[in-house]
């Protein structure tokens, strides 16, 4: 089985960087070929990705609706606990499943990792 992290550090909706990283995500949990263990860390504007009650003006995707299957799949989702208070995102704020986490966190993520990719 390999581990895969998944870094995202851009903004949810002001490009689609944070979109493509969560369809990779997802697309890695549905495919059956490789088992893979998958993590994701959400650093700088990426954080607000998982603020729950997102209201999407055209209904193109839902950042939100993505996060809560990967987190429903058991896929770990934590947050930048620096990128979080220097933006006011508190924990009650986040979507179910989604934690605040540390740098020390990721830093064992990234060493236990086989691949990591960066979005």
């Amino acid at each position: 089985m390999q581990n895969i992290l998944i870094v995202a550090h851009a903004t949810p909706y002001g490009s689609e960087k944070f979109f493509n990283a969560m369809r990779i995500a997802l697309s890695l949990q549905e495919q059956e070929e490789t088992p893979v263990s998958l993590k994701l860390f959400l650093m700088s504007d990426a954080v607000f990705g998982a603020i729950k009650h997102q209201s999407t003006p055209d209904l193109s995707y839902n950042l939100q609706q993505m996060l809560e299957i990967l987190t429903a799949q058991q896929v770990p989702v934590s947050l930048c606990k620096t990128c979080c208070e220097a933006r006011g995102v508190k924990a009650e704020m986040l979507v179910e499943g989604a934690e605040i986490g540390t740098l020390t966190q990721l830093t064992q993520w990234t060493l236990a990792a086989d691949k990591v990719i960066h979005i």
